[in-house]
């Protein structure tokens, strides 16, 4: 499998960018930064794209799945002109906009993440997803089980406080605190070391497949 670009150069990068958030020091380094980061990445989501396409959750990334590097400033009150990681995903379709189910990839200065799921849905995009829970119960604990016989966990960092409208009567239900979720993703995060040393391509096909009775389960109920 060809290698991927990232080096300590990489997350020196990363470091003189968090520290320089400009546009002078980004333009001095723009070259560099898409040499040992922007372009392994987009490569590295094809290669998964590669690896994935004859299982059970074909993903689609590219360099077009990527996000930029320039921050929407408009509507925020943070200025900082650049974002000071690199992310992309892949999704059904190879379109960033798809929300049916994504691998979010994430560099950054001191590793970064992987998140397999669905990510903060709107009420009306969840309901589907909590009401399969209620009615198959035994094909969501399939899918809890199988996360966790890949090492892995539904988040629980952005849920409600309470129950959900029009699923109170539900907050003594076994899986009350999975309907309280806003968004169904299993997350890890990454070290250095992973990007430098280990084969992060093979290490996101396994962490997709790891997440497929997620994927399947959740773009299920959403297509029904």
């Amino acid at each position: 499998m060809m290698e991927l670009n990232f080096t300590s150069q990489s997350f020196d990068l990363l470091d003189g960018l968090a520290d320089n958030n400009e546009k002078a020091w980004y333009d001095e380094h723009r070259k560099e930064f898409d040499a040992y980061l922007r372009k392994p990445f987009g490569h590295m989501l094809e290669l998964v794209t590669d690896g994935l396409a004859e299982t059970d959750v074909p993903l689609i990334g590219s360099a077009k799945t990527m996000f930029r590097q320039n921050r929407d400033i408009r509507f925020s009150k943070d200025k900082s002109p650049y974002s000071t990681h690199v992310s992309g995903v892949l999704t059904p379709t190879g379109s960033k906009s798809e929300k049916q189910g994504l691998l979010y990839v994430q560099l950054d200065r001191t590793g970064g993440m992987i998140a397999c799921g669905f990510y903060k849905l709107k009420a009306g995009e969840l309901a589907p997803i909590r009401d399969s829970i209620l009615e198959e119960p035994d094909a969501f604990a399939q899918v809890l089980q199988d996360l966790n016989d890949a090492g892995l966990s539904l988040s629980d960092e952005d849920t409600l406080s309470a129950m959900p409208r029009g699923y109170e009567d539900y907050d003594q239900h076994d899986y009350a605190d999975y309907l309280k979720l806003k968004s169904f993703i299993a997350q890890t995060p990454l070290s250095k070391s992973a990007w430098l040393e280990a084969d992060m391509v093979d290490r996101l096909v396994q962490y997709a497949k790891g997440c497929a009775s997620l994927l399947e389960f959740g773009r299920a109920a959403t297509e029904a």
